[in-house]
């Protein structure tokens, strides 16, 4: 811990005359009823001070007043400021308000508050001393400003030090966690240990989200501060904490679903949110949302379906920014299975030969199967679409108004617009 240097003005060695020294010595003896007195004004004046009900938390804070009024008496009998051995309490409990969830500003509010009544109180027991009164003023003033500041840097820098710890030890969780997710995904017993150390329940569902970095490649820093900021704009106060980390020159977030609440409903508030997103940025980023998963393995199946939807929106030119798994988890689905896209692509095979074809299917299906807009859109006569689909439904022996064959039909586009591509595994 630095310390304060001392100024060349002796404000930083306390020295009483013969004639106040009694008096220093009678108002350290009346310490409980000073401490009294700054307990009161700390609870009424620090608003987190004065929420506390915890016996234990309040004994406490009374406790930390009396060293600390002590400290004070004691440099001033002793004629020296206190050394880091004196100070260690002070420092101890500023660490402590940090797990207590104690915000800094709070912790030095309330140590103003004390320092203030603590020296009305010293300027109290000597108002009708006149001598006394003017030493007090012009001689222990300068000490009393140094004390405090000295004090003040104790507090800040141990509350500083602790998040910092804190922050540490919580990061390599997390990445231990990821790992899991990743590399050990089996391991149930690991993931739940770690989950809880950070306070996340780990039977709780989460929903990936995976975005593009905006520099592939770029340093490890640049790509943590990009990971910081997007899991700052996501996580809005009172909601369990996002879940982060870097994989594969991409962003990946876990974003919780709250218990009960249904994931269809909690993936549309997420798209809402994100919708939001690209106007924070320059340009506009892009984001794939995966499916709601529970468990290590869970997690790490969102996130390959969150890379896949990004994957798929980029490839189809999607002007949406937000790609949702969930609007193509039918048709990637069958695409990840080998036989299935042999058919689907066997299928479009049989049209091949009449090009026209083909793209009348393609728009067909684009336009929602409107036949006004299909026929608009290929500037083509309402009968010649109809001829076309009828071809189309005789060459694949195939009802275009059957959802089943609307289905296949769909998936079979879908692979030949994006080009046929299996889902990357994770633990690259």
């Amino acid at each position: 811990m630095s310390k304060p240097s001392r100024p060349r003005d002796g404000s930083a060695s306390p020295t009483l005359s013969r004639q106040l020294r009694p008096t220093v010595r009678a108002l350290s003896q009346q310490g409980e009823s000073i401490v009294g007195r700054v307990y009161v004004a700390v609870r009424a004046e620090v608003p987190e001070y004065g929420a506390v009900r915890d016996a234990q938390v309040l004994a406490e804070i009374e406790s930390m007043i009396r060293i600390n009024v002590g400290i004070w008496f004691r440099a001033l009998l002793d004629g020296r400021p206190p050394d880091a051995e004196t100070l260690r309490p002070v420092a101890d409990f500023a660490r402590r308000r940090v797990h207590q969830g104690i915000p800094m500003t709070s912790l030095l509010h309330s140590f103003r508050v004390g320092c203030t009544v603590l020296w009305q109180a010293f300027l109290d027991g000597v108002q009708h001393q006149h001598a006394a009164r003017d030493e007090v003023l012009l001689r222990l003033s300068p000490y009393m400003l140094y004390h405090t500041d000295l004090l003040g840097q104790t507090i800040s820098h141990a509350y500083a030090d602790e998040q910092r710890r804190g922050e540490r030890w919580q990061n390599r969780l997390q990445h231990e966690l990821c790992s899991i997710v990743f590399d050990r995904s089996e391991d149930s017993e690991g993931f739940h240990e770690r989950a809880q150390a950070l306070g996340v329940d780990p039977l709780g569902r989460r929903i990936a989200l995976a975005f593009a970095l905006p520099v592939p490649g770029q340093g490890g820093g640049a790509a943590e501060d990009e990971l910081e900021a997007l899991t700052a704009r996501l996580g809005p106060t009172g909601e369990p904490r996002p879940i982060g980390t870097l994989r594969r020159e991409h962003a990946l977030i876990w974003m919780a679903v709250p218990s009960g609440e249904n994931t269809i409903h909690r993936e549309r508030h997420l798209a809402g949110q994100l919708a939001l997103l690209p106007a924070l940025r320059d340009p506009p980023q892009a984001v794939g949302v995966g499916l709601a998963g529970m468990g290590a393995q869970g997690w790490r199946l969102s996130a390959e379906q969150a890379l896949r939807a990004l994957d798929i929106g980029h490839r189809l030119a999607t002007p949406s920014k937000v790609f949702l798994y969930s609007d193509y988890v039918l048709d990637d689905t069958a695409l990840q299975s080998r036989n299935v896209a042999g058919y689907l692509e066997s299928l479009l095979e049989l049209i091949a030969p009449e090009p026209h074809l083909l793209e009348t299917l393609d728009c067909y299906f684009l336009q929602r199967r409107q036949r006004k807009v299909v026929a608009a859109a290929l500037a083509i006569h309402p009968n010649t679409l109809a001829y076309r689909l009828q071809r189309i439904e005789a060459l694949l022996k195939a009802d275009l108004d059957d959802l089943s064959w609307q289905s296949r039909l769909s998936a079979a586009l879908l692979m030949r617009r994006m080009g046929r591509g299996q889902m990357r595994s994770l633990a690259a």
